[in-house]
Formats: C-alpha cells, structure tokens, sequence
C-alpha cells in the first residue's frame, strides 16, 4: 500500500449506517496524501412498457420526476460527506453515479483503484431486522480492494479494535494496513488468536472441544501464542497501544465473543485464513464475522 496515493472509496446513502461510515472515515488519522472519493449511488428505475399512450406518458413523467428528486438528494448527501471530511484535513471529492449500487461501487473501485470501500452495514432499503445489507454483503465478498463495513455506536476515538491472527498472509497484511493509518492517535488494539478447538480426524470427523487431548491442546495454544507475538511486535514497532489475547475454540465464535467482551468498535480481518484456498473471495470465518459482528468490521485483502 503507497501512503501517499491511498485511494479510499466511502459509499453513502444517507442511512444511520452510512452515516457510521462517514464519521468512522472522518476519525481516521489517514496516511499524507489520502484521497477520498464520496460515492452516492442513485438505483436504476426501469419504466413500465405495454401500456396505452396516455397511461405510458404519465409513468414516464413520474419516473422521471422520482429520478432528478433522487440524483438531487444522492448530490447533497455525497457534497455533505465530503465537505466533514474536508474539514477533518482529508482530500475528498463527491461523485454520483447511476445503476446497481453495488456493481457501480464495484466498477468505480476498479477504476481509482481503492484500496479501502467504506460502506454501511445496511442502507435505507434493508429490513431492520438484516444484520447485512446486500451490497455490504457483495462488496465484502467480490471487492479486490480491502472492505470497512460499518455499524453503530457512534464513538470514533479512541477505537477499541480487534485484530484476528491466524498466521495467514492477509491477517498479516492486516497488521501492516493499521501500522499505516497512526494508531497511537485514534485506536487500542487487542490481538486474538484463536487455537482452534476440532482438529482433524482420518475419518475427516471433527473432534469436540471437550475431547481434545491435552497435549494437542498445548501445542494449539503455543501456536497461537507465536502469532499473536508476531503480530504484536509488528504493531508495537509501529507505536500502537496493544496487546495479546489466546483464545480456545471456533475462530469466528471466539473472535465474535471477544468483541462482545471488550466492547469492540471495529474488528479486522483477513478476507481469507490459512486454510481457505484462492479461488474463494471470502473465508468462512470472514463471513461469519462480517454477518454478526456487534460493531464494524474491516476485512483486509
């Protein structure tokens, strides 16, 4: 990642997450020569055909009218994001496109490109009751740039973040992609390394946690000691405020409860462990804690 031509992408709709997603951006002390570019996406509105000529006209003008109301509100709200991220000394300009959010936001990341889409757990459309938006759920997954989805609380700094290690080249990159953006100004971060609880059987079976034996247990644990120093030493070099937390059981189920028990604004991760082969866009785990996490999280790739 080049500090001085990082590329950030913000989508903003308007919505409480979105708006999460602006104050989360304007909080970061991002590296000199950041840009951010405040994508407003107006959705595609496709007329009804078939139709008598009067009764074609009046849906033609009504279409047309919710469509100059719709580029109208999707300018202010990318002219607004930009204008408080500006005030924060960030480089920001607004752009408005037209289309399905999630392939414009897509297309408009491959042209920059970016090296981080921020975006809103959910926009205006979602059910209160989705944990995940479709478009947070389809950049998260086919994005080639590093994905921040954000949620409530409010509180920008200091972050309280969660940093997965499993060892993996992304979880590392995970590390040096925070080393980039001044930790000791806005975060606290916590390291947790899972050892996973079920190893692998020759019936290709998964052993319980409770029946794993102790010396496998020890050795799991050790591993997952030596991860998380490598981590933490790379992020103490740095100047971040951090620590170490071994934890014993699923990766995603104990990254999850640790950000429940420290209260967490941000998790991070890397799009794929260890185990996850290259043609899948996104891990297991990842899913898991992009679907559920209490608070937003940053999936690095």
């Amino acid at each position: 990642m080049d500090e001085k031509t990082l590329q950030v992408l913000l989508a903003v709709d308007g919505s409480p997450h979105s708006e999460v997603a602006v104050m989360l951006t304007a909080g970061v002390a991002w590296p000199p020569g950041t840009t951010a570019h405040a994508l407003a996406v107006v959705p595609e509105r496709w007329s009804l055909s078939g139709l008598g000529p009067e009764a074609q006209r009046v849906v033609d003008e009504t279409v047309a009218k919710v469509r100059q109301v719709e580029w109208a509100s999707a300018e202010r709200i990318a002219a607004q994001a930009a204008e408080r991220l500006r005030a924060r000394g960030l480089t920001a300009e607004p752009e408005t496109r037209e289309g399905r959010p999630s392939e414009v936001i897509l297309q408009r990341a491959a042209e920059l490109p970016a090296d981080l889409i921020v975006i809103g757990a959910r926009g205006l459309s979602a059910p209160d009751e989705f944990q995940l938006g479709s478009t947070a759920h389809k950049l998260a997954h086919y994005a080639a740039c590093s994905v921040l989805v954000t949620r409530p609380p409010e509180r920008t700094q200091p972050l309280s973040v969660i940093l997965a290690a499993d060892g993996s080249p992304e979880a590392r990159r995970a590390a040096e992609f925070l080393c980039a953006l001044s930790l000791p100004q806005w975060a606290e971060v916590t390291v947790v390394s899972v050892a996973e609880a079920a190893v692998a059987l020759p019936a290709g079976e998964r052993e319980p946690v409770a029946n794993v034996p102790e010396v496998v247990r020890r050795a799991l644990l050790d591993a997952a000691e030596v991860r998380a120093a490598e981590v933490t030493g790379r992020l103490s070099g740095c100047g971040a405020q951090v620590r170490s937390a071994i934890r014993f059981g699923h990766p995603s189920g104990e990254i999850l409860a640790a950000a429940r028990e420290q209260d967490a604004d941000l998790i991070v991760i890397g799009a794929r462990g260890q185990t996850r082969a290259a043609p899948f866009p996104l891990g297991g785990v990842a899913q898991k804690v992009v679907k559920y996490a209490p608070c937003s999280v940053l999936v690095v790739r």
